[in-house]
């Protein structure tokens, strides 16, 4: 929708494809349907940072179209928008995510663009070079340029299944390994707990026994099969990356954010003098939910219904050790079908920073998730959509029209 806009404001006649029955799909479901639509953060330079997957080619996007740009739009169609702290994330003050959809159809509407819903493409002609046409299972569209903005792989059900890569690998791409992020990670023996959530916890993933990503500090989630909840998305993708190469992957959340291990220990001892004739995880689950008290006693060895004046020094210490450092061995991830965004894709040296035009095929263009792109938690995946789908939009408006359309 966003590359659409840019190009039908450049004056181009523009034609947008869409595979389903609606438009926006993802975009309604995204944030519990509240839209992260953005986040705070304006400065290109510190924002390509929120991008373990190819930000630095993001920077020319962020000076084209930026937050402050989107938000302008955003308020001519009467879309306020509010901040919410700590991490910078923006919503609509309404909470509802179909105003942000609602905005940009009146948008495109008022720039003549011609909506076809219900039209899968299926590839892309290329003559001499140059995309000659857009294939459709019952329509050939010749054209003097296209963008292919057709999301990743990850919640097909919003219309993004992977066709987007084999388009590319037909016309010379290259797609680099695909696998999930922002997903929750299996970890064994925590079904149990399914439901229960730790809060304000701070997380890190280890890779082999070093650090690979964070700290990244919020609310966790126990499931069924691992853990879900902000900071584990987080970290997912240095997990999953990990893991697809034959590497270890550990997350290891602190239940004491930034205190020191003598910080823990004199907590624990002033708890256990007042308390002598306690259970151990009567204490504990003053600390955390009970249920999880129970299994993070399990973990190290602490028998739960001890009298915590029987405790022995070592004991405490791994006490104090596991609050600050409690490890979960990851042992995989979940599917496509839940993952938020979709790691790897069309090869950014292959494509112009600028434009994201084809350097293999002219008239070509790539925007959004199907490119080699992914950002953390907060609205910065969208800002990237938003961003790409501009400068795409843009170029291959000048493409089109130079060729006479």
């Amino acid at each position: 929708m966003m590359a659409a806009i840019a190009a039908a404001g450049e004056g181009a006649k523009v034609v947008l494809l869409e595979r389903t029955a609606r438009l926006g799909l993802k975009l309604q479901i995204s944030g519990g349907g509240r839209c992260n639509v953005t986040n705070d953060e304006g400065d290109p330079r510190r924002l390509v940072r929120m991008f373990p997957g190819g930000g630095r080619r993001l920077l020319n996007a962020f000076h084209a179209f930026g937050k402050e740009d989107l938000l302008e739009l955003l308020r001519r169609r009467g879309v306020e928008t509010v901040v919410e702290a700590p991490y910078g994330k923006v919503f609509p003050a309404s909470d509802k995510s179909t105003d942000i959809l609602d905005a940009l159809q009146a948008e495109m509407r008022d720039l003549g663009v011609d909506v076809r819903l219900n039209t899968r493409v299926s590839g892309v002609d290329v003559e001499d070079g140059h995309v000659a046409a857009v294939r459709t299972e019952s329509y050939v569209f010749p054209c003097r340029a296209a963008i292919l903005c057709v999301g990743g792989k990850s919640m097909p059900k919003s219309g993004s299944s992977g066709d987007g890569y084999a388009i590319a690998r037909a016309v010379g791409h290259t797609v680099t390994d695909l696998f999930p992020s922002l997903v929750p990670l299996k970890v064994e023996g925590v079904g149990g707990l399914a439901g229960v959530a730790l809060r304000d916890v701070e997380g890190i993933v280890l890779v082999d026994g070093k650090k690979a990503d964070g700290p990244f500090r919020g609310d966790m989630l126990f499931t069924h099969s691992g853990l879900s909840g902000p900071v584990v998305l987080q970290l997912s993708r240095a997990a999953c990356e990990a893991l697809r190469r034959g590497a270890t992957a550990e997350v290891r959340i602190a239940l004491r954010p930034g205190a020191t291990a003598e910080d823990v220990d004199a907590d624990l001892r002033q708890r256990f003098a007042s308390r002598a004739a306690a259970q151990v995880v009567t204490v504990i689950a003053e600390l955390m939910p009970k249920a999880a008290a129970a299994l993070f006693l399990s973990n190290l060895g602490v028998g739960a219904d001890r009298p915590v004046s029987q405790l022995s020094r070592e004991e405490r210490r791994r006490l104090v050790e596991g609050l600050l450092a409690w490890r979960f061995p990851v042992t995989g991830w979940l599917s496509f079908d839940i993952a938020e965004v979709t790691a790897g894709g069309v090869d950014l040296g292959e494509v112009d920073p600028k434009t994201f035009e084809s350097r293999i095929v002219k008239g070509l263009f790539w925007a959004g998730e199907v490119l080699d792109v992914d950002g953390y938690v907060g609205g910065y995946n969208l800002q990237a959509a938003w961003s790409t789908g501009w400068a795409a939009g843009k170029g291959a408006a000048r493409a089109a029209m130079e060729g006479g359309l």
